[in-house]
């Protein structure tokens, strides 16, 4: 059976087609992403695992340190580690509140650390000499009443610089500079839309409960955020000889660093009275005897038994042991 033209035509066309479709490159679609440009990401799931880490550690410090200093069953706790605007934390604050502006050195921003009207004002009735109970109201704290919240948010600041340090993060000057009661103050800390890394603790101060909320802006863990990682920290822990070659160098940098000692021979004991009626020519008994040894003192702490003798025509010591564990120094 022939075929007609029209027929031939249709099936040489259907070839040239098929073999073009075959050669056509295929172009891959692209992949996209929604991008929040309001809210964008700045720490990675690794940063808030670190995060995360790091203040499962200082919870733990922190009940120690409470514990200790209110003499009352105290538990902290995280209860969770996020990435915010920094209008969203402000909009969480209660009013009156209590936050403090950390400065912290040299970086770009200030830490806000607040705490709970629930369980501050029971920690005020505590160091007061009461039982930590709630007043049953919130109101806004006096002027001593801040300057004491203000001594204890300090503590809790430097809890969490001790813990920084254990990660191998320098904070070195964390300090609190004001605390603001006043949450429309707090607002204008910083810009609305800012991402802050936000981290809640759960704090049980005996039958009271409340939170302890650090905002931690991207803007200041910016130049320390490669070492807020808890790959990193994973990595460092397992490398020995890198720690290793850190505490060799540090011990070299220190080999330089002047230390104060100080050298006692005895000590007296004198009341007021007889201290105010001291004069030029007195003589003072240090009830030990004549060839007794002296106590060398480092950082204020004995170190060493030493003679005292002279060399070159002045006064020196010579060690001739170490000294047994005493009491420090209080003598500048």
């Amino acid at each position: 059976m022939a075929l007609s033209q029209k027929e031939i035509e249709d099936l040489i066309n259907s070839l040239i087609q098929k073999d073009e479709a075959e050669t056509k490159p295929q172009i891959a679609k692209p992949r996209l992403r929604v991008y929040d440009f309001k809210r964008p990401d700045k720490f990675s799931k690794d940063h808030l695992r670190g995060a995360q880490l790091l203040f499962d550690n200082f919870s733990r410090q922190l009940t120690s340190h409470f514990s200790a200093l209110f003499r009352m069953a105290i538990h902290a706790g995280v209860s969770s580690v996020d990435q915010v605007t920094y209008e969203e934390f402000a909009q969480e604050l209660t009013n009156p509140c209590c936050v403090g502006i950390v400065n912290w050195g040299d970086l770009p921003s200030n830490m806000l650390l607040s705490i709970g009207m629930k369980v501050v004002l029971p920690m005020l009735d505590r160091l007061c000499g009461g039982g930590g109970t709630s007043p049953g109201v919130s109101r806004s704290l006096t002027e001593i009443e801040l300057a004491m919240s203000k001594r204890i948010a300090q503590s809790i600041v430097d809890i969490f610089r001790d813990t920084l340090r254990e990660y191998r993060i320098d904070a070195r000057d964390l300090l609190i500079t004001t605390m603001e009661v006043n949450p429309l103050f707090v607002q204008q800390a910083l810009p609305p839309n800012d991402m802050v890394l936000s981290v809640s603790v759960a704090l049980r101060f005996g039958s009271q409960t409340g939170t302890v909320q650090f905002c931690l802006p991207y803007t200041l863990l910016e130049p320390v955020l490669p070492a807020f990682s808890a790959s990193r920290w994973f990595s460092r822990g397992r490398r020995a000889d890198e720690d290793k070659g850190e505490a060799d160098a540090v011990a070299n940098a220190l080999q330089d660093v002047e230390v104060p000692l100080s050298c006692r021979l005895g000590q007296a004991l004198l009341s007021v009275e007889d201290l105010l009626s001291l004069e030029t020519g007195d003589i003072i008994d240090l009830a030990m005897p004549k060839e007794c040894y002296a106590t060398i003192y480092v950082f204020g702490k004995p170190k060493f038994v030493a003679k005292i003798g002279r060399t070159g025509g002045r006064l020196a010591a010579r060690i001739v042991g170490i000294a047994e564990d005493g009491e420090e120094d209080l003598i500048p």
